[in-house]
């Protein structure tokens, strides 16, 4: 036997064990986690988690298709744990160090800082402007993210020359303690061009940061690995349905084709050879012609006959009544 053989009978023969479906579940958790936290709910990372979720528990032996069905949900909204701190405290985290520029490089740079505070934190906005424009304008948007509102759309100063163009600077405090995010935009090319945006500053911890997020992040990744958790599950039932009405429909013409059994109880009958007709096993003469059989069904030649006066058929010598008609003879 093979080092492959021998791994997967004893994979067989540990599924059998009853803790095995448990084994699976814990398995499809720890892997589903890492694979959130890295890669996220999206495309591939969607359909990853899926995968994992449906059939590491299915192959250690889960296969009940209604307790298929309550583990899918829990298990996204477990893995909405590590899917909101990759994705949503470390997005947040990232942005700490991540200067802010736009598409076309008129505007470098960008940054906020001290990027964390609190309520009334003087928080010092810079970006570099790298063309030359007179009049130029430069200015920094501050929207609040967990109230939904722009903060503020404030005009920056010329700070001195920077490297490769000028900065532009300005100070403030924010009164409120939310989690914000900025841009920066200028009209020096002469229509209003923007950065992207990037959170910050940021008044919250990390814990507010993951409750504030937390079922936005669940309800994202119920939309994208948890639908196609239900698309694997929706055809794993539709195929076992087939397969088992296939089955039925084989074993149903199967019988058909098996002769069928004698019915207990029902009299057995022999074909006449004179005229063809059923005759009872034990019956010593044909109902319908009057032939008379031996013991074995075979027509008697042998023993003397009479025609009956009243009917004309033939009846054996020494018969008090006519088996057709019912005349009674004289000895």
């Amino acid at each position: 036997m093979s080092s492959s053989d021998d791994l997967k009978s004893r994979f067989l023969e540990f599924r059998k064990r009853k803790y095995a479906p448990l084994v699976g579940l814990a398995l499809a958790l720890v892997v589903g986690s890492v694979l959130t936290y890295f890669l996220g709910a999206v495309c591939f990372g969607a359909l990853l988690i899926a995968l994992v979720g449906y059939y590491v528990p299915y192959y250690f032996g889960f296969k009940d298709k209604k307790k298929l069905a309550v583990w899918g949900l829990a298990f996204i909204l477990v893995l909405s744990i590590p899917f909101t701190l990759g994705s949503a405290v470390g997005n947040v985290n990232a942005f700490e160090d991540f200067p802010l520029e736009s598409a076309n490089g008129v505007l470098v740079g960008g940054h906020v800082d001290p990027f964390r505070g609190e309520a009334g934190t003087a928080h010092t906005f810079n970006v570099t402007l790298t063309t030359e424009a007179t009049g130029a304008e430069v200015r920094v948007i501050v929207f609040d993210q967990a109230n939904f509102e722009e903060l503020g759309n404030l005009s920056m100063a010329e700070a001195g020359p920077a490297v490769g163009g000028t900065n532009y600077s300005l100070t403030t405090d924010i009164a409120g303690g939310s989690l914000y995010s900025y841009r920066f935009v200028t009209n020096a090319t002469g229509s209003w061009i923007s950065t992207m945006e990037g959170y910050g500053p940021v008044h919250w911890t990390d814990t507010q940061i993951f409750t504030y997020f937390l079922p936005f992040m669940a309800l994202a990744l119920m939309l994208q690995a948890g639908l196609l958790f239900y698309l694997l599950l929706l055809f794993s039932w539709f195929t076992d349905r087939s397969k088992a009405r296939m089955a039925e429909a084989m074993k149903q013409r199967e019988q058909a084709q098996k002769p069928a059994a004698p019915v207990e109880g029902k009299e057995e009958k022999f074909v006449c050879s004179e005229c063809g007709a059923d005759v009872p096993a034990n019956a010593g003469r044909c109902p319908q012609c009057g032939e008379s059989f031996d013991e074995e069904g075979a027509t008697k030649t042998e023993k003397a006959q009479f025609e009956c006066s009243e009917c004309g058929a033939n009846v054996d010598a020494g018969a008090k009544r006519c088996w057709n008609c019912g005349k009674e003879f004289e000895n």
